[in-house]
């Protein structure tokens, strides 16, 4: 596995931050960060990283306002995790 990937999956809250986008759809960065118990940037960091290699898409429509929805790779790696989680469960 790429380093890479491996850094951005094993960050903290990364595959929390698209199960909640999963779940509640796009959010602005407010809505994100009021749903972990860290710092802020943490959470910057992390929405940008997935932004980066394409797992969310970012709409910037104002300074201000920023939404942030989880893409179709997103959505399909997360459905690869639960699988793997199903499978260590058995």
């Amino acid at each position: 596995m790429p380093d890479d990937i491996r850094e951005i999956l094993c960050g903290k809250w990364a595959l929390e931050i698209l199960l909640l986008l999963s779940e509640e759809g796009t959010q602005n960065y407010s809505q994100i960060e009021s749903e972990f118990d860290t710092s802020s940037d943490v959470i910057v960091e992390r929405l940008q990283e997935l932004a980066a290699v394409g797992l969310v898409d970012r709409n910037e429509r104002g300074a201000k306002d920023v939404r942030y929805t989880i893409t179709a790779d997103g959505q399909e790696l997360l459905n690869l995790v639960e699988q793997i989680q199903e499978l260590l469960e058995e």
